[in-house]
């Protein structure tokens, strides 16, 4: 997000020589207004780029490459784990690590460097750690499913599950249970779920009336 775009936290402006009344662009700060090329004011004024400037360019351009190479060394570090991990025909689960690895790395940072008011500090990083959360839950959809479960069981642990063995050796499980009388009452979990009262007939959970 652009400094221009939040609100600064005061403690910072004069570190970041934003201040505040050279930032505002409100219409009773226009001095005058005309109409032709853009920026033509400035084309008119024949500037000549000095010896100045030009040492000032230079100068930037030199501490704009040590700033890379400090950069790039700690990003190596930083996406280590990452890199070694990724490979090409991961697809949609390699990109969700990439942006995995980068909002982490965000938070860490905004964390402790922020410049932003307190509030839309917090607001950004709350998002951004809400974003992790359920980019985990696309990379891991298995996983999750068992946290709910899990969260459900905990609540409800009366609640049971219908277990069923097939033929050819497989397994599933779903829907919900509670015991009631000589039977069960619930609802299945499989695409068309039968709901009511059952009993085990013959091995079978059958649908009877209660």
């Amino acid at each position: 997000m652009l400094i221009q775009s939040q609100p600064i936290d005061p403690k910072y402006s004069e570190r970041l020589n934003q201040n505040p009344e050279s930032l505002d662009y409100s219409n009773d700060k226009i001095k005058n207004q005309s109409i032709g090329k853009m920026f033509e004011s400035l084309l008119k004024d024949n500037r000549k780029i000095g010896i100045g400037i030009r040492f000032y360019w230079l100068w930037r351009d030199f501490t704009n490459l040590f700033y890379d190479i400090k950069w790039a060394i700690r990003n190596h570090y930083k996406w280590y784990k990452t890199i070694i991990n990724l490979r090409p025909w991961e697809g949609f689960h390699g990109l969700i690590t990439v942006m995995q690895t980068h909002l982490k790395d965000y938070v860490e940072i905004e964390e402790k460097y922020g410049h932003a008011e307190e509030e839309y500090k917090k607001n950004k990083i709350s998002t951004a750690i809400e974003t992790l959360e359920i980019l985990e839950r696309m990379k891991n959809p298995d996983g999750y499913t068992d946290k709910r479960r899990n969260e459900v069981t905990l609540r409800y642990p009366d609640y049971k599950t219908l277990n069923e063995k097939y033929e050819n050796g497989g397994t599933s499980s779903g829907g919900d249970f509670i015991e009631q009388g000589k039977g069960w009452a619930g609802i299945e979990g499989r695409n068309e779920p039968r709901e009511g009262y059952f009993e085990f007939i013959d091995g079978r959970l059958t649908l009877v009336e209660n």
